[in-house]
């Protein structure tokens, strides 16, 4: 089991799971696990109790067997070939069928919201926003694919070749399209979006547009139809953080990520970011980290000296 529970939760709280039992946010864009079904649940004799990821995006591929899945307030019976996904912050639980065969993969959120990936999110938005359970024909085609793509993440998971991580995050996108295209073929993809956990996917797609304009929760709420203080609300009980932190936190990564694979000079990089004063920029970097952005730049090892 990679996850495991953070400190016991009260009586009326959700447990919140991270990856290794990790508290804190996972920054990797590549991060990619997977497992298989057995070797995740029979030693729990096979139920997952109710629980949530904060920045996991999680796909249940269930290939054989049966399960009874808990998705936000809902309850479906599956038998036979289904994938289940799982954004960030849904509630979900499990109670398989003893010797279910099949596949967990996790994924890192910001491999699928982040910048450098915005072409895909079109096809994928349908995936990130609300938990869904998507049938397959056990003879179809996109069945055998999506098996394909999994085999292949599970052998490159467990060899360390060159590359190893890219390849997974690629064949990953693959398993997306694939369940985006199964939802096509049913005529599903469009449906609407009602629940916290497609609100809060919706504020995360807000803020990766959004978060160098430096916006208030205020203005974030205003365009997802919603007050400031419920979005604060739906940050606190599913992300374990307010809402400010959100863009915040998505601001100080791609401040990170300017110092490290960039030239560009630190007025540069503040301007870039909707910083009206470099010396703002410097404060807000080192309150967050405890660093000055050029001692962050040296310390990531980055030769600024021109080639």
């Amino acid at each position: 089991m990679p996850t495991r529970p953070r400190p016991e939760p009260g009586p009326t709280q959700i447990p919140h799971f991270g990856l290794y039992g990790e508290a804190g946010s996972i920054e990797d864009p590549a991060f990619v696990h997977i497992e298989n079904i057995t070797s995740r649940s029979s030693a729990h004799g096979w139920v997952i109790k109710p629980h949530r990821h904060g920045r996991m995006f999680q796909v249940i591929c269930m290939f054989s067997g049966g399960v009874e899945v808990r998705l936000d307030e809902q309850v479906h019976a599956l038998q036979g070939p289904w994938a289940i996904t799982i954004p960030p912050g849904a509630v979900h639980g499990f109670r398989f069928e003893p010797d279910t065969v099949g596949m967990v993969l996790t994924l890192a959120e910001p491999m699928l919201t982040d910048e450098a990936h915005r072409r895909s999110q079109p096809y994928f938005e349908t995936l990130l926003s609300t938990p869904k359970t998507i049938a397959f024909e056990q003879n179809g085609a996109l069945l055998a694919q999506l098996q394909h793509f999994l085999q292949q993440i599970d052998r490159e998971f467990n060899r360390p070749d060159t590359g190893r991580a890219l390849m997974c995050e690629w064949l990953a996108r693959a398993v997306l399209m694939t369940l985006r295209r199964q939802l096509d073929l049913h005529g599903i993809s469009a449906e609407s979006a009602t629940t916290p956990s497609a609100t809060l996917a919706a504020f995360r797609q807000q803020v990766e547009t959004h978060f160098r304009d430096h916006w208030s929760v205020v203005e974030y709420a205003a365009t997802l139809g919603t007050s400031a203080a419920r979005l604060n609300r739906l940050c606190k009980q599913l992300l374990d953080k307010t809402a400010k932190a959100v863009p915040q936190e998505r601001l100080l990564l791609e401040a990170k990520r300017r110092l490290i694979y960039t030239r560009s000079n630190l007025d540069e990089i503040a301007y870039d970011l909707g910083f009206q004063d470099p010396a703002y920029f410097s404060r807000f970097f080192k309150r967050n980290t405890g660093l000055t952005p050029g001692r962050f730049r040296s310390e990531n090892n980055f030769d600024t000296t021109p080639e």
